[in-house]
């Protein structure tokens, strides 16, 4: 358990920084410097780490036909356009090396015999990751007040981890409400008070922030909620209270109450253009990872198959797309949505909140790039798919485990 919350630890050391700060730390000269310069390589050991266990145990690849196989074949097809097609070998490389490093890391808890304990273990840290960042974010939010944008759109991270745009904070805070809503609901003990200590601040920060993807995630989570919890009297105040939230908010705040400005683009449909028309020269490979930066001025895509499509072209952009399409595959086919309920012990809490967050980020990945990039998407997302599919009874796990919830 150590071992592993040790790797996943390092996956999460890597975000908020980059190769570019590792490049410029002999210039900074500080200490916090030195160390946003380090922590860009902390993904890269955590994913060398794993592929030393890999030579030393050579287990049976576990993720055949599943979505995180498909993930594979997606970084597979992102190494050759990476080595052969990227105009940044180097930098390609670099972020290849990040994006496989979770999913590496998966592989490694997947092959204990308390698989499900390790990936709970490694959700919890998620967890405690975003409600970290959201707090810490609260203060900016309650100063700036109700229905006003920080500058920029965006807040300050602590510890000079940069800036996080509203569409980001969005993201940590609905994050932190289907945490706080399904351990509500779920827990029969007197900590379930706990829990709306943290929604009412979760669900100021993602009204204030506007997010459009943030709330369209929350309306298709509570529409997946009313699927997981079954038709009961006792929660239908959850549906309302969110629904006018997303009016208030998406509506009435972010597009001044004109239709237009609600489905406005902003912009997103240019960079959709330039990015199509690079795919175009590339077709099958695309140009690796990174090419979005490399090739579109910093820009990212805002749509997750197009930024594959540019990352691997058609052919990984298929890969890429099939791990969501086959996860949802999994859960319809194994009737995840009405069997959840029935699921007792720790596991019934992890798969309410694997399913909601799936269903979010599937939802973000058509206006963001929503786990086609290393970054916190696909942290959520790799975890999550995982648990879903041992709780489908997918062939993922050795031993008298394999298929059964706990």
């Amino acid at each position: 358990m150590i071992y592993a919350a040790f790797l996943w630890g390092l996956v999460w050391g890597g975000m908020f920084t980059g190769i570019s700060n590792a490049t410029s730390v002999l210039m900074q000269k500080s200490t916090l410097g030195y160390i946003q310069g380090l922590r860009a390589f902390l993904p890269l050991l955590a994913a060398y780490l794993c592929i030393v266990w890999l030579l030393a145990k050579r287990p049976k690849f576990p993720f055949a036909g599943t979505p995180l196989g498909y993930l594979f074949g997606y970084c597979l097809i992102g190494l050759i356009s990476s080595l052969f097609l990227s105009p940044l070998v180097e930098s390609s490389m670099y972020w290849l090396g990040l994006y496989i490093s979770p999913v590496l890391v998966i592989w490694f808890c997947v092959e204990k015999e308390t698989a499900a304990a390790f990936l709970r273990l490694v959700m919890r840290m998620n967890y405690a990751c975003f409600f970290f960042l959201m707090l810490n974010i609260l203060p900016e939010a309650l100063r700036i007040g109700w229905g006003r944008l920080p500058p920029f759109d965006q807040y300050t991270l602590p510890f000079g981890l940069g800036t996080q745009r509203t569409n980001g904070a969005g993201r940590f805070a609905l994050v932190v409400i289907i945490v706080c809503t399904v351990r509500f609901l779920t827990t029969r003990t007197k900590v379930r008070l706990i829990w709306p200590v943290f929604l009412a601040p979760a669900f100021f920060l993602l009204l204030q922030t506007q997010s459009r993807t943030a709330l369209l995630g929350l309306a298709v989570t509570a529409v997946l909620l009313v699927f997981l919890l079954g038709v009961d009297w006792r929660y239908l105040f959850i549906g309302p209270v969110m629904a006018a939230g997303a009016y208030v908010s998406g509506f009435r705040l972010r597009a001044r109450s004109q239709m237009d400005n609600l489905i406005d683009l902003t912009g997103r449909q240019y960079t959709w253009q330039r990015g199509i028309e690079q795919i175009r020269h590339s077709p099958f490979l695309g140009w690796g990872f990174n090419a979005d930066r490399i090739l579109l001025n910093s820009e990212h895509m805002h749509n997750s198959y197009l930024h594959a499509a540019l990352h691997g072209g058609l052919i990984g952009a298929f890969f890429f797309a099939a791990a969501f399409i086959s996860l949802w595959v999994v859960i319809i086919k194994s009737r995840l949505l009405l069997r959840a309920r029935d699921v007792g012990g720790p596991d019934r809490p992890y798969l309410f909140e694997s399913i909601l967050i799936v269903g979010f980020l599937t939802a973000r990945g058509f206006f963001e790039s929503t786990g086609a990039f290393y970054g916190v998407d696909l942290l959520l997302f790799v975890p999550a798919a995982a648990y879903i599919g041992l709780l489908a009874g997918l062939d993922v796990l050795p031993g008298a485990e394999r298929g059964k919830p706990e």
